[in-house]
């Protein structure tokens, strides 16, 4: 037969202060790893249609100041 066990005394704890707290942390750092993934994917592909949509912008600012045709033989 198995000694008997003392009670602990009131009040001491019976669980550690940290038990469960690694399951938490370790969904706490997956979701900060999976939102540090979003914001970076998100800045790599707003980066590449803000460049295009900004290279059209620059495209079409640059045809309207073409001379006239009127303009171009009058100076030859």
């Amino acid at each position: 037969m198995a000694p008997a066990t003392t009670p602990p005394p009131p009040g001491s704890m019976t669980v550690p202060p940290l038990f469960g707290w690694e399951a938490i942390l370790l969904v706490l750092v997956v979701v900060g790893v999976v939102a540090v993934a979003f914001v970076a994917f998100g800045a790599m592909r707003a980066g590449r249609s803000d460049r295009s949509e900004w290279q059209a912008w620059l495209d079409t600012r640059s045809a309207s100041y073409r001379q006239p045709a009127d303009e171009d033989e009058a100076a030859v």
